[in-house]
Parts: C-alpha cells; sequence; structure tokens
C-alpha cells in the first residue's frame, strides 16, 4: 500500500483517507447476485429462500440461500444435539472414591489436636495439623485434614482461614478428618 500511496496527481487536501480506499476497494470486490435457479421457495432469508447472496473474493458466498443454522436441508436433523460421531463418551473425571461427611467413620486420636486452617469452601475446608501426623492416611491430601461444616460445635458455622482450631482426628474411606472441631 506503501509504493501507491499517496496516488499521484490529487492535491493534497483532496487525497482520501486510506480506510476510504480500503472500504471501496472492498465494496467493489463484493457483487450482489442472485441465488441459483430453482432454489427457495419464498421464505425468509433464515430459513433459505429468495435473499440475495454476497459473492466473495474466492467465489465463496454467503447470507441467505442456505437451511438455516444446518445445511442437512429438509429433514435434517443437526440440531447440535444428540450422538456426535468419533467423539465417545468423554474422559470425564475418571473414578472417585467415596467421600463427604457420612461416610463410616473411626477415630484415630484420643487426645484434641490443634491445627490451621487452611482455606474454607463453604461447607467444608481444609486444616493442617500442627504436627504432622503419623497415619498410613496421612499422605493423602498433602496431610491436610478434611473437615465438614457438621464437624464443627460452639455454634460456629464456618472457619476462618489462618486461624488456629482444636479438634479430634479420624479416619473414613476418603481419608484423614477433623471432627468435633473448636475454632473461629
Amino acid at each position: 500500500l506503501k509504493r501507491f500511496w499517496p496516488p499521484a496527481g490529487l492535491p493534497v487536501a483532496r487525497r482520501p483517507e486510506p480506510t476510504v480506499l480500503l472500504l471501496s476497494a472492498l465494496a467493489a470486490a463484493m457483487a450482489w447476485v442472485q441465488p441459483p435457479a430453482g432454489k427457495g421457495k419464498g421464505k425468509d432469508s433464515w430459513g433459505g429462500g429468495k435473499a440475495l447472496a454476497i459473492s466473495c473474493v474466492g467465489g465463496a458466498t454467503g447470507y441467505g440461500g442456505g437451511k438455516g443454522w444446518s445445511d442437512k436441508g429438509k429433514g435434517g436433523k443437526d440440531y447440535g444435539k444428540g450422538k456426535d460421531k468419533g467423539k465417545g463418551k468423554g474422559k470425564g473425571k475418571g473414578k472417585r472414591g467415596p467421600s463427604g461427611p457420612t461416610l463410616p467413620r473411626q477415630r484415630v486420636t484420643t487426645e484434641p489436636v490443634t491445627g490451621e486452617v487452611l482455606e474454607w469452601k463453604g461447607k467444608y475446608g481444609w486444616i493442617k495439623p500442627t504436627v504432622p501426623l503419623e497415619h498410613p492416611l496421612a499422605i493423602k491430601h498433602n496431610g491436610n485434614l478434611y473437615v465438614s461444616m457438621s464437624d464443627l460445635v460452639g455454634g460456629i458455622t464456618q472457619l476462618t482461614p489462618g486461624s488456629l482450631c482444636q479438634f479430634h482426628v479420624f479416619s473414613d474411606p476418603s481419608g484423614l478428618g477433623a471432627e468435633e472441631c473448636l475454632g473461629s
């Protein structure tokens, strides 16, 4: 574009802006044409029919002349639902083990233990014990203990991240957790 700009012979005050030239060149490249004969039965452009098609560079056409959202034609059932060939059922998250506060528990500690609240996610959270536990399941969840809102005592309904709390440790099929938790 720089080789041909500015156009020779035009006074400086009458030279068009480069964007105006680009738009006029684009408009000249596109032409309105009638859709091929035999297409359309009087429907509007959403359902195909008598709308005009724009012939673009390369011979591709757009705007109208189609069958709505899909090119399957009459009776085609390509609505983006149903079976999708070649994709299978998806990867998913794999097999998950048991979880939640209703699993059968076995208490591990006889005396209360202290720890720091790492995070609270509405109805459950994670606690890091002050002294790391020596238990086969302690390697799960990086040594952190699960605590549910139903395990809180003393009238509290949530724990504050960063605060200290006191609790008993239990084990269930999901790992280690904290019950009878006193904290803030």
